[in-house]
């Protein structure tokens, strides 16, 4: 039996595909983008924030599900998990993205280890249905991708023009290697700084640090997160990703189904029984990463952020990480933990000969470019 091209294109026919999902997910490539790519975060942001059961017309302007995946059988061994959209700054575009795009730190293909040529299949179908799309525009790359290997093993056809966009710093520590505990690679100032907050708190709080274990524990904590974490961001006069109740309550769903599958690490700290600082982080077989964190202003004296946040990665360690990711953001305090980096890329590929075409992919280079520059220029 070949390999044949499957398109899934609603959360019904998904569900079908549900446990090749996860074995391909099992035996991927993937390693930072693998939370980002399992069946339970791509199926809640398509409910949540795509067309919901049906993936036709909706309030949203008709974004439709369009998974491509190249099957042997009911054996998957390759998927790119994507959708059709007008584009916001060009109606008359039709934009291809990740699913999961504007929440996920890392987007990619997902793909059987040993079977990477197969990915090109995904790009030939793409080219081959150039009437489906102006622009295709994937977002948070990582260097390790497969979208963009693949892309790069191939001759693109004529008619058609590609080009990647270098984006933000992630950073993320290296555990359980040669070198010792990451507390050791840590800056002294760092080390410094963390004993003596450690010893402050200790003298002058009743000192409590907790990870959820349970859907009640779950239930109770999230929403300190989020209030958590728009007030730190409404200190510095914005909003933070959590102003939203959609985005609440999608994070609320994930969480549930990540905790069952024994990847949510909800982390917080208590002083005095009030909540100090909480870490919002995952766990994917080697790889540990936080997502988003959200601290009380009332202990910032203590450092609280610091002090939860060094426990949090002491517990990935412990638990045979090989490393504890920052996700996306080059913020001055990460690299005092020891990290080292990488970047995230944004590829665009559109049609040379359409004009609607060219200026959807220069209209979304500009507008990604830019606000890159603005972050960049946030995070100084």
């Amino acid at each position: 039996m070949g390999e044949k091209v499957v398109l899934i294109t609603n959360l019904q026919q998904w569900e079908e595909w549900r446990e090749a999902w996860d074995e391909l997910f099992s035996n991927s490539t993937a390693f930072e983008a693998q939370i980002f790519l399992s069946y339970e975060w791509l199926t809640t942001w398509w409910r949540f924030f795509g067309c919901g059961l049906q993936g036709v017309e909706c309030g949203l302007g008709s974004r439709k599900l369009l998974v491509i995946a190249v099957a042997e059988g009911r054996h998957l061994l390759a998927a790119a998990p994507l959708f059709v959209s007008h584009s916001p700054i060009l109606p008359l575009a039709r934009i291809v993205k990740f699913v999961g795009n504007g929440n996920a730190d890392y987007g990619d293909f997902l793909v059987r280890k040993g079977c990477e040529e197969v990915a090109q299949r995904i790009w030939l179908w793409l080219f081959a249905h150039p009437s489906l799309w102006h622009l295709i525009a994937l977002h948070e790359l990582p260097e390790s991708s497969e979208a963009i290997s693949s892309l790069q093993r191939m001759n693109i056809p004529d008619g058609f023009q590609a080009a990647i966009l270098v984006g933000e710093v992630c950073h993320r520590v290296p555990l359980n290697c040669e070198n010792g505990s990451w507390r050791e690679r840590a800056s002294k100032s760092l080390r410094e700084q963390l004993k003596r907050r450690e010893r402050q708190i200790g003298r002058n709080f009743k000192v409590q640090f907790r990870t959820a274990v349970n859907g009640q524990e779950v239930e109770a904590i999230l929403p300190q997160l989020f209030a958590l974490h728009r007030l730190r961001w409404g200190q510095l006069g914005q909003t933070g990703v959590f102003i939203f109740p959609k985005v609440r309550k999608f994070h609320q769903e994930f969480a549930r189904q990540a905790l069952n599958r024994r990847w949510l690490r909800l982390h917080w700290l208590t002083l005095d029984n009030v909540t100090a600082a909480v870490y919002y982080a995952f766990k994917v077989g080697d790889y540990s990463g936080f997502y988003t964190c959200g601290f009380n202003p009332s202990f910032g004296r203590y450092s609280v952020g610091k002090v939860l946040l060094a426990k949090v990665i002491d517990e990935a360690e412990r638990e045979g990480a090989k490393v504890f990711d920052f996700m996306r953001g080059d913020e001055t305090y990460k690299s005092e933990f020891g990290t080292v980096t990488q970047r995230n890329f944004h590829l665009f590929i559109w049609r040379s000969d359409e004009p609607l075409s060219r200026t959807a992919a220069n209209l979304h280079r500009f507008t990604t470019w830019l606000s890159l520059s603005l972050k960049r220029a946030a995070q100084r």
